[in-house]
């Protein structure tokens, strides 16, 4: 898939959610309309665009408030509410903090850009493929492997419990390996789900308070990350929001995954190094 086709869907979600600002725009329905894979399209529009779709939705929102507000003189009220407020005080907090001023002096100044807006729809475009490339990525085909894996809810930072608990059971030799099925951007953090695992054979017995997942076959961008756990989302975002785009692939609907090389036990943070994998098709 070429950038231009990538750009195309993140303009038609935006364009979108500008046609139906009035609607309930579910992150579902706007998956549908991106045409990505449910799993990775939240990264994909975030990193490429810089916000994340709902503050999309709210930004456009309070554009057209803007719009209004210099443009006729219709209420407060009635503004808020086609800005998806309850209350004109939750919307005058949210128009200040965007516009630096309240909606009253907004509407006596007629301020703003053109139609009285101040804003862009679209506010940000897939970088150039010469931007510089901090992470090696590789493509490469993958085998299927099996994992032992217990269940993790909550912020992905906390799965280490869930790592000690296979670890207990199956052994601390084994490659260690997570699913991450949700993207923070998004989900909130006690919603967040995931899979801590270690590597196992296809007939090895799994302990009855573990779980087996399937990592499947199949073509994998692998970006070899170096660094702290707590700093891997700046490799994320240069991933969905840079390489991905000009790399000329599409992920695959499949959870990222990401293989631990070094044992955090024994390595240093800044020394850990994770094999960050994206399914693509």
């Amino acid at each position: 898939m070429r950038a231009e086709q990538y750009q195309r869907q993140l303009d038609a979600v935006t364009d979108y959610i500008y046609a139906h600002l009035d609607d309930d725009l579910s992150l579902d329905r706007l998956a549908d309309v991106s045409g990505f894979s449910p799993y990775h399209w939240h990264r994909i529009y975030r990193a490429v665009r810089g916000e994340t779709a709902a503050q999309t939705v709210r930004r456009l929102r309070l554009e057209r408030a803007a719009a209004m507000l210099a443009q006729n003189a219709w209420p407060l009220e009635r503004i808020a509410r086609r800005a998806g407020f309850t209350s004109t005080d939750a919307f005058s907090r949210a128009f200040q903090r965007a516009y630096d001023r309240t909606p009253g002096r907004f509407r006596s100044d007629r301020a703003g850009g053109p139609n009285g807006t101040g804003g862009s729809r679209r506010p940000a475009v897939i970088p150039d493929a010469e931007s510089p490339t901090p992470y090696p990525v590789r493509v490469e085909e993958r085998s299927e492997y099996r994992l032992a894996v217990a269940e993790h809810r909550g912020a992905y930072m906390d799965i280490g419990w869930a790592f000690a608990r296979v670890v207990d059971r199956m052994g601390a030799r084994k490659p260690r390996v997570a699913i991450y099925e949700d993207d923070p951007g998004i989900v909130p953090e006690a919603a967040l789900r995931a899979a801590a695992g270690v590597v196992v054979g296809p007939e090895a017995e799994v302990p009855e308070d573990l779980e087996t997942r399937v990592v499947p076959a199949g073509r994998y961008a692998v970006m070899r990350y170096t660094g702290p756990y707590s700093s891997m989302h700046a490799a994320y975002l240069w991933l969905y929001g840079q390489w991905l785009p000009t790399s000329g692939h599409e992920p695959r609907n499949h959870p990222v995954v990401e293989e631990y090389l070094t044992d955090p036990a024994t390595t240093p943070p800044a020394q850990a190094v994770t094999d960050i994998l994206l399914p693509l098709c």
